[in-house]
């Protein structure tokens, strides 16, 4: 099942900028992860916002499992999960 997610994330002000950047690096590792897997089917930057992927999930637990796993997970301010379905073969 595909899923769009979009996530936006933001530093907290109490949090030194080394120890984000640790936060990132390990974030980036667990994406990367995740797209090896082939969970993360398309991965884009959105400028100036966030992150928009398309997941490959069994359903929408698993869906919540990979977001929860995310070394980021914590500090999402702003996190849309949508379920997709392939419109193209209606349109033959």
């Amino acid at each position: 099942m595909l899923f769009s997610v979009r996530l936006v994330s933001r530093q907290p002000h109490d949090l030194a900028p080394e120890a984000w950047q640790a936060v990132v690096a390990d974030q980036l590792k667990a994406v990367k992860s995740q797209y090896d897997q082939g969970k993360i089917k398309a991965i884009y930057r959105e400028a100036g916002l966030g992150v928009l992927a398309i997941y490959d999930a069994a359903d929408a637990r698993e869906m919540d499992q990979l977001l929860a796993a995310l070394p980021m997970y914590r500090y999402f301010v702003d996190t849309s999960v949508h379920p997709l379905w392939d419109m193209a073969p209606t349109l033959q």
